[in-house]
């Protein structure tokens, strides 16, 4: 495979805070700052380093903010499904967690006029039927916590694309003492550096509500971006390009 550089985004708009029951429904429009400050310095940045990026996003959005789902796609970058409303994932029963994956694939299918074919699993933790279900309904790759960084195949060949939790921005940020973007850009750089020399997959987890809206957060982030851009050893691809890497399972 190579050494290769992934980046990607979860969450959008008020979501989760909905799925939490801490709202009742979406924010007044131009109140969310996630969606009126983070996702354009995202999107902006992204488009000037010409990185085409994957956003796991809840279908919830594809109802309420489906202008802002458009958009994702419209500017190039690829759709993934991201849950309903941010739900604990594995601990959904199993036919809730059929329905509200197929709720949530309708929805951002409609929105962005694609259908998502990636998956994140809301807290990083899928249940054992998760690659049933996703198989189901035609995705192609789910991109929740693995063993490692070793992209792989799942029981019945769905690509595996996995994350660790010190490449997620939240890891380091959402703390009593947040870590400085300084050190968080060069921990991601050594990290970067690592998967250069010895090949494999460099992959981020960032969110428009933690690092979007935070210049010195972004500013960071795009950094490592430029690196991964900069480095003869390695290619940037969407989490969706990463599957198409992982061999088809044996036998």
């Amino acid at each position: 495979m190579g050494a290769i550089a992934c980046f990607t985004f979860d969450n959008m708009g008020e979501a989760a805070e909905v799925g939490r029951g801490e709202l009742a429904g979406p924010r007044p429009a131009g109140a969310d700052p996630s969606l009126v400050v983070g996702y354009p310095r995202v999107l902006e940045m992204l488009g000037k380093r010409g990185v085409r990026a994957t956003f796991f996003v809840e279908g919830w959005n594809g109802e309420h903010h489906a202008e802002a789902v458009r958009e994702i796609v419209a500017r190039g970058h690829e759709l993934g499904m991201h849950g309903w409303a941010h739900e604990t994932w594995s601990e959904l029963a199993p036919d809730v967690e059929a329905d509200v994956a197929r709720r949530a694939t309708v929805a951002l299918e409609r929105a962005a006029g694609v259908r998502p074919r990636g998956f994140r699993a809301p807290g990083g933790a899928r249940s054992e039927r998760t690659a049933r279900i996703l198989r189901e309904l035609g995705y192609e790759y789910d991109a929740s916590l693995g063993d490692g960084m070793r992209p792989s195949r799942l029981a019945g060949g769905l690509a595996q694309v996995p994350f660790v939790w010190p490449g997620v921005d939240g890891f380091h940020y959402l703390r009593d003492q947040p870590a400085s973007p300084a050190a968080v850009r060069d921990a991601w750089l050594a990290s970067l550096e690592r998967a250069a020399a010895r090949g494999g997959l460099f992959l981020l987890v960032c969110h428009a509500f933690i690092s979007g809206i935070d210049e010195e957060r972004l500013a960071a982030f795009d950094t490592v971006v430029e690196a991964a851009l900069g480095d003869p050893r390695v290619r940037v691809l969407t989490a969706g390009e990463v599957a198409q890497q992982i061999p088809p399972a044996c036998g």
